[in-house]
Order: C-alpha cells, then sequence, then structure tokens
C-alpha cells in the first residue's frame, strides 16, 4: 500500500470528489481527516471507509481561519502528524455566477471565500506540519475552467484561475522543504456540485460532448491520480497540473 503511515487531510470530503478520495487514500493505508462543512456528510464517509478507525470526521468551513486551525490542530492531536492535504473543497453558484457585468458581488464573494481563500487558508495552516513531518505533498483539485474554458462563469473560473496559480506559488516557495504541490485538473464529473445542471437532457448531452471520450467523469476517476500525487511515486512532480479532463482540453 502505497499510503502506509500517512496522515491526510481531505477537504469537501462528504461527498463527490472528497469522499472517493478520502475512501481511496483509507484503501492505500493512509489515516484520514474528512473535513466538511457538512458534519453530517463527512460522518456518513466515515461510515464508508474500509477500515474502521482509519477517517475521522470533522465539520470545518474553509474560508473560516478559525475552523482551519482548529482543524490542523485536531488532526495532529489525535495523530501527530500531516503528510497530505487535498484542496477539494469547492462550490460552483449555478445559476447565479454569471459574465462580469452582471455578476452580484454576492456570489463573487461567496465563491471566492471558499473555492480560493479555502485553499489559502488550510496550505498556511498544513504547511508548518508538513514541514515538521520533513516534507509531503499537496493536491489542488483545479478546473479547466480555470484556464480557457470558464465564459459565462466569472466567479467559479476565476477563482480556479486562482488556485492553479497558488498551485505554482507554493511549489516553488516550499520546495525547499520537500513540500510539493501539486494539481487534478478536473473535466466536468458527476458530483452533488452540478447535480442541478445534469437534470437537463440536453445540458448533460453539451458536457459529454466537451469530452472526446464521449462522457462525464466519475468521482473514482480522480482517486488513481490523487493517490500517485500523495504519495513517493511522484516525488520529481511539483508546481505541475494534471489533467482528468476526458481529453476536453484538446477540444
Amino acid at each position: 500500500m502505497r499510503l502506509t503511515g500517512r496522515v491526510a487531510i481531505v477537504t469537501g470530503a462528504g461527498s463527490g470528489i472528497g469522499r472517493a478520495i478520502a475512501l481511496g487514500f483509507v484503501k492505500e493505508g493512509a489515516r484520514v481527516v474528512a473535513a466538511d462543512v457538512n458534519l453530517a456528510a463527512a460522518q456518513e464517509t466515515a461510515t464508508q471507509s474500509s477500515v474502521s478507525g482509519y477517517v475521522i470526521p470533522i465539520q470545518a468551513d474553509v474560508s473560516r481561519a478559525e475552523d482551519v486551525r482548529r482543524l490542523m490542530d485536531a488532526t495532529v492531536d489525535v495523530w501527530d502528524q500531516v503528510n497530505i492535504l487535498v484542496n477539494n473543497a469547492a462550490i460552483q453558484l449555478i445559476g447565479r455566477d454569471a459574465p462580469c457585468a452582471e455578476l452580484d458581488e454576492a456570489v463573487w464573494e461567496q465563491t471566492l471565500a471558499v473555492n480560493l481563500r479555502g485553499p489559502f487558508l488550510c496550505t498556511k495552516y498544513a504547511l508548518p506540519y508538513l514541514i515538521r513531518a520533513g516534507g509531503g505533498s499537496i493536491v489542488n483539485i483545479a478546473s479547466p475552467t480555470g484556464f480557457d474554458k470558464g465564459a459565462g462563469f466569472t466567479a467559479y473560473s476565476t477563482s480556479k484561475g486562482g488556485l492553479s496559480t497558488l498551485t505554482r506559488v507554493v511549489a516553488l516557495d516550499y520546495a525547499r522543504h520537500n513540500v510539493r504541490c501539486n494539481a487534478i485538473v478536473a473535466g466536468a464529473t458527476e458530483t452533488p456540485l452540478i447535480t442541478s445542471l445534469l437534470e437537463d437532457d440536453e445540458t448533460r448531452r453539451r458536457l459529454e460532448a466537451l469530452s472526446p471520450l464521449g462522457r462525464l467523469g466519475k468521482a473514482e476517476d480522480l482517486v488513481p491520480l490523487a493517490v500517485y500525487l500523495a504519495s513517493n511515486e511522484s516525488s520529481f512532480a511539483t508546481g505541475a497540473h494534471f489533467f482528468a479532463d476526458g481529453g476536453a482540453v484538446m477540444q
């Protein structure tokens, strides 16, 4: 098992990609803190773990510094270390996000608070523990909308573009501490985040058509890549973006 002895924090672990990664890490031997703003959802993730006691659910709003500090402290109190951080928690206010001139400022503030301030705070407060452990891995869940696929979603796209920049800056600043920071660029994936979009058959077909593979992604599709980036197998990779979008970037 590739993550034996490691302690991982996964944000947004109450559903979707975060839940799949948390459970995938356990199968590789990691102990996981499943952080989510919805404690019941995080607890449900813990009940699905293949190994009893290897997932601890913690309620945390990643946009609040006090919650993030509590999350880090609780992890170290229980398991004495942090080796892996997965910044997955995100929101997309579908139906409210819009082109810039039409965008409500409250939507901008809320989206950036979770999607960019959240990863910044989690990274900031995890770094001392990662350094103390002799190094570690940060995995950010990015999006093609942060590159050139985000027209019409000003807040979400900007937040994901900022996350990609944060990935590169942290990689450069902390490489000397053996802390690696990479991003998985996840394409359209069937998760609760876009459930409302997928209820419309035409929208589903349009999203499927974006991928040369002809389908939407599944949360489980990202797990092997997340394990790779969290493990020593990717020891020479940092500041990189790994696309898992069914080839949509080539369209």
